[in-house]
């Protein structure tokens, strides 16, 4: 395992200096948290001689790098993907990575036994570095769950996570190289590659498109009774407010969903007026010719790149009976 990580060490930049590593913050990120550039990985262990393992980078919510299982190279996702990196930089860490993901499977299905991972499992790590702050982030997940993390100077296992990775970290704690080699890596070539994405890519960083809305009927929640649901699309930049009002007041127990990618790299989100509140779900054929009932239902969103921009949809019970 050391000189897996030590070939590491010569394909990357020189070290700088050989004195003990400096701690480095570890950074969990936030979704007010500002630019980063994340590594995700995933690898799945069906037994112990079959494993797949998958690898992307992003630049905040965007994918900007895969990873090809089959050539064993970086997929540049933008024509910017490259960032102000020379061939050769890329060259070598591509190599790294090539050398990284061949190795790291041998060493888990090796460690497998040892340390009681029990067949199948998969593994999550996600790493990075965050711009204008000395801040890195890895973190590892095993079976879903929260396992170990990388505090900048030690490995520490995650609350909760057990003997097994108390015992991982042990042994990792050993090699000073490793812990050297990511804080190269992490804290000295991520922000300089992360640097230089931001600059290549500044004009479809900056890309911001509004939202569009429709509404629609959901599943009817029981006999002469109405579902709504507010539908908001083609949203760019991620970050997104939508709720229902009745009147004056936001509606509670409303289902939320998950904000979603499309085709265009835009985003999409729907916010449905509950079935399993009273409140929210009405009879179908009620008034709504008054102006001022409560039945007059609006839905709202606004993006956070808008200050005071509110968008508004109303909807009357009958235009959807």
């Amino acid at each position: 395992m050391l000189l897996l990580f030590l070939l590491f060490e010569g394909l990357c930049c020189p070290r700088e200096n050989t004195a003990a590593p400096q701690a480095l913050q570890s950074y969990r990120p936030a979704a007010e948290d500002p630019l980063s550039f994340r590594m995700l990985q995933i690898s799945s262990f069906a037994n112990h001689s079959w494993a797949h393992s998958e690898g992307s980078g992003w630049l905040g919510d965007l994918q900007t790098h895969g990873w090809d299982t089959v050539t064993g190279t970086i997929r540049f996702l933008k024509p910017w993907s490259h960032g102000n990196f020379s061939k050769q930089e890329l060259k070598n860490l591509q190599s790294l990575f090539q050398l990284y993901f061949n190795g790291f499977v041998r060493i888990v299905q090796a460690s497998a036994g040892p340390f009681q991972l029990e067949y199948p499992f998969e593994i999550q790590i996600l790493a990075g570095c965050r711009m204008n702050a000395p801040q890195i982030f890895l973190n590892m997940a095993y079976q879903g769950s929260d396992f170990l993390s990388f505090q900048g100077i030690s490995w520490e296992p995650s609350p909760g996570a057990g003997i097994q990775a108390q015992n991982v970290c042990k042994v990792l704690n050993r090699y000073l190289d490793i812990k050297e080699i990511l804080q190269s890596l992490l804290g000295h070539t991520c922000p300089r590659f992360l640097a230089g994405l931001m600059e290549a890519g500044e004009s479809e960083l900056k890309r911001k498109v509004k939202p569009e809305a429709w509404l629609s009927r959901g599943p009817s929640p029981g006999p002469g009774r109405l579902q709504l649901v507010c539908h908001v699309s083609g949203f760019y930049p991620k970050p997104v407010w939508v709720m229902w009002m009745r009147g004056e007041q936001e509606q509670r127990g409303t289902q939320r969903g998950d904000i979603l990618p499309n085709a265009d790299e835009t985003c999409s989100n729907k916010n449905v007026l509950s079935p399993r509140a009273p409140s929210p779900v009405f009879p179908m054929g009620a008034n709504t010719q008054d102006t001022n009932n409560s039945r007059h239902h609006f839905c709202l969103a606004q993006v956070s790149w808008i200050k005071n921009r509110f968008l508004k949809w109303k909807t009357r019970l009958n235009q959807l009976s």
